[in-house]
């Protein structure tokens, strides 16, 4: 007999089979269990060996014995008559079928109960990759366009029409479009499509070119997947030079565009996109240029942006977005101290409210808008302008970080800030004014040490940003109490952009703490210049004038400086009205100003206007409103637990005013102490030497005692920024020195 038939006979390839049917259900239920259980590996790992050692002994076991009535007995013993090996084979049979069946029975609840729906799910994916090709993520750079003209003075023109057709594709809801500041630094680049894509984060790259001849215009241009170097879709639009081909044509490509990415062009959208803003082609033009003079972020060159919107609207009174561009300049012009708050103001309404009354469909008015809001104060109708902005052109960076602005400077609600500014800065990732709002959203949450990343990260994108080293500067004065470097990191920023009086002024304050009121003077003489207008200039005077016992021109510097009313200055001109025993006025200035903070009974007290409200909460005791001024003074305690104390949107000593305002002098002694060993040095000489909320703790001799010690402080401070200067180490160019008896020009008497 041969071999096979007798493993066949002894039952051997029965017993191996049913073996390993129910090792395999062994292992299957083994493996549910324990995952269940959360089981050390090795457990299913010990099982496993068991299992594979035990087949060879079951194997081995089935030749060498049989089963008998008698039992199991060795297989020589058992004569061939009295065998019932058949019998067994039969028994065996069974078995396995039994064993089948329990094996499939596992394997449908495993499979199509306990784990349907992910399973439906790899089943729906798989399908789906076979049917059609993968859904790629719908985002895309728009890189400058080539220009192609034989004049070069077309590049303007270039520049201006890359742009439009950027801000056409924006405002499609579908997709991701970076801003226009992170691709134009890809102009002449020698970088490859996948490496752009991956620095700006997007799937897709548009790449183009527009050659300009005569009264013919000719525009090419092609959308590439990066990953591929797959080109997804090309075309070249030749026409005639007339302002309706041209926002025909850029129509056109951002249509094909949401057609190769397969991204929903909405039915509001498409009516968006078809829409042309001017038939005359020279508005256009100015329009254009007027544009790419805002862009560069001076007060000159907002002075010349007016200009051209104006011709613009010369030449097309209808042309909505010229009187966007307008409101925008005056807008500008007021923020670089240029133009006076309430004239400004009010030439960008008139623009605003014309260019809304043209095309109520446009984001970017709805933007402007929402910055006169926000200089005017009127937060909630500020937020609602940004919202529609958004809703009108969701990839509109700049709304973005607009509006995480007003949540963060003037709401107190930097967690929504901080958001806004990260959405920002992914649809600008190379923009280091986008990466720089996110830094600040983060020191106004006290999350110091990131904010300093974000600050670094500004300059790696643009080590010419100025105001990443004036941040940094801040929070070496404001977080650290470190000021000598600080003057360090303001001088380096001043340097890069010496036209900005905020900056020049800031630098005037830090001297003031230091104690050096001359070399102060310098620098805030030189603000002055720059923006006579402009808050902080003349609340830094203000101060100079203070120290120096004038308190007749402190108070016209403040009335100057009151109109903008930033978190803590306010109570510089409540402090001289308050000296000169002037209570009912100084009251008033609340009552015209933070009408909700004397609303009797329920002051509203929030991230707006907690510091107003200590600073009301001083007058009030002198009016004899002290259960009002309790009242504020609890809410406002309730409100700054939330807030850092250090920073520029810290409370600093605000918990040391109210414990003062209460008059319990213990408490307020010891929240100095605390302050003080935090770091805090921000304005010190102002506040513990003139504000006159703490008038009560100036006898005391710890009170003292901790004014000498930050003396002693600065005074060591300062011989250091000295001796950097001597060494080379800190140096302001000869042509940003002011001269130090130079006049202001405010006598004591203007502005009464």
């Amino acid at each position: 007999m041969s071999l096979f038939a007798e493993l066949r006979r002894r039952n051997v390839f029965r017993v191996g089979v049913a073996y390993v049917i129910c090792a395999w259900v062994i292992a299957q239920v083994a493996d549910l269990v324990l995952d269940n259980i959360e089981a050390p590996d090795w457990v299913m790992q010990a099982i496993m060996l068991i299992l594979a050692i035990g087949l060879p002994l079951a194997l081995i076991f089935a030749w060498a014995f049989e089963l008998t009535p008698e039992g199991i007995k060795p297989a020589k013993e058992v004569a061939p008559a009295e065998s019932i090996r058949r019998l067994t084979g039969r028994k065996l049979d069974f078995a396995i079928i039994a064993l089948l069946a329990i094996a499939l029975i596992f394997v449908v609840v495993d499979n199509y109960v306990l784990q349907a729906e992910p399973e439906q799910a790899e089943e729906v994916a798989e399908q789906a990759s076979e049917a059609e090709p993968i859904v790629r993520e719908k985002s895309i750079a728009v890189l400058p366009f080539a220009n192609r003209s034989a004049n070069q003075e077309d590049a303007f023109f270039v520049d201006g029409i890359h742009d439009d057709i950027l801000t056409h594709i924006s405002r499609i809801s579908a997709l991701k479009v970076i801003s226009r500041t992170s691709v134009m630094s890809y102009r002449d680049t020698t970088k490859n499509l996948k490496t752009i894509s991956e620095e700006l984060g997007v799937s897709t790259v548009l790449e183009g070119g527009i050659q300009r001849a005569g009264n013919q215009i000719r525009v090419n241009v092609q959308l590439i997947d990066a990953a591929t170097d797959e080109h997804l879709w090309a075309d070249t639009y030749d026409r005639r030079l007339t302002a309706n081909n041209i926002f025909a044509i850029q129509t056109e490509i951002a249509t094909a565009i949401a057609e190769a990415l397969r991204a929903e062009l909405l039915p509001e959208e498409q009516d968006r996109l078809a829409s042309i803003p001017t038939e005359n082609l020279g508005a256009y033009e100015a329009y254009l240029l007027g544009r790419q003079r805002l862009e560069r972020a001076t007060a000159a060159a907002s002075v010349e942006a007016v200009d051209y919107f104006q011709q613009a609207i010369e030449l097309d009174p209808g042309f909505a977005l010229a009187y966007v561009g307008l409101a925008d300049s005056y807008a500008n012009q007021v923020y670089y101290g240029s133009l006076g708050l309430e004239e400004g103001v009010a030439k960008a309404q008139v623009a605003a409210d014309k260019a809304l009354a043209l095309d109520d469909q446009l984001g970017e008015v709805y933007s402007s808008l929402a910055g006169i809001k926000h200089q005017s104060r009127d937060f909630e109708g500020a937020e609602a302008m940004y919202r529609r902005a958004l809703e009108l052109n969701p990839n509109y960076a700049t709304a973005y970080n607009w509006y995480g602005e007003l949540l963060r400077n003037s709401l107190g609600r930097s967690e929504e800030a901080l958001a806004l500014d990260r959405k920002a800065a992914e649809l600008d990732p190379l923009s280091a004014y986008k990466i720089y709002g996110v830094g600040l959203d983060l020191a106004s949450l006290g999350r110091f040490d990131e904010a300093l990343v974000w600050y670094q990260r500004a300059l790696e994108v643009d080590p010419g940003y100025p105001e990443a080293y004036i941040a940094i500067g801040v929070r070496y004065w404001s977080v650290s109490g470190r000021l000598d470097e600080a003057v360090v990191w303001l001088a380096k920023g001043i340097s890069l952009d010496p036209g900005v009086p905020f900056d020049s002024a800031l630098l005037g304050l830090l001297f003031l703490d230091l104690g050096d009121f001359d070399r102060a003077e310098s620098w805030i003489e030189r603000s002055l210049e720059l923006g006579p207008e402009s808050f902080l200039p003349n609340l830094a005077m203000h101060a100079l004038h203070v120290y120096r016992g004038d308190e007749a021109t402190a108070l016209n510097y403040a009335r100057r400086g009151f109109e903008w009313i930033p978190l803590f200055l306010p109570a510089h001109r409540r402090d001289r009205v308050l000296r000169a025993g002037r209570y009912a006025e100084a009251r008033a200035l609340y009552e015209e100003r933070y009408p909700e903070l004397l609303n009797e009974g329920d002051p509203k007290v929030d991230g707006s206007n907690w510091a107003a409200a200590i600073d009301l909460a001083l007058v009030l005791s002198k009016t004899g409103e002290q259960e009002h001024a309790d009242l504020l003074l609890n809410r406002s305690f309730q409100h700054i637990q939330s807030l850092p104390r250090l920073g520029s949107y810290g409370y600093w000593i605000a918990d040391v005013w109210i414990y003062a305002l209460r008059g319990d002098k213990r408490k307020a002694l010891s929240a100095l102490r605390q302050a003080i060993d935090e770091g805090w040095r921000s304005s010190w000489r102002y506040f513990l030497e003139h504000d006159p909320t703490l008038e009560s703790l100036y006898d005391e001799p710890e009170y003292q005692a901790m004014i000498a010690e930050m003396e002693a402080d600065m005074a060591g401070q300062l011989e250091r920024v000295r001796e950097m200067e001597r060494r080379g180490e800190l140096v302001f160019p000869a042509e940003l020195r002011a001269p130090k008896d130079h006049a202001s020009g405010l006598s004591p008497t203007d502005h009464q």
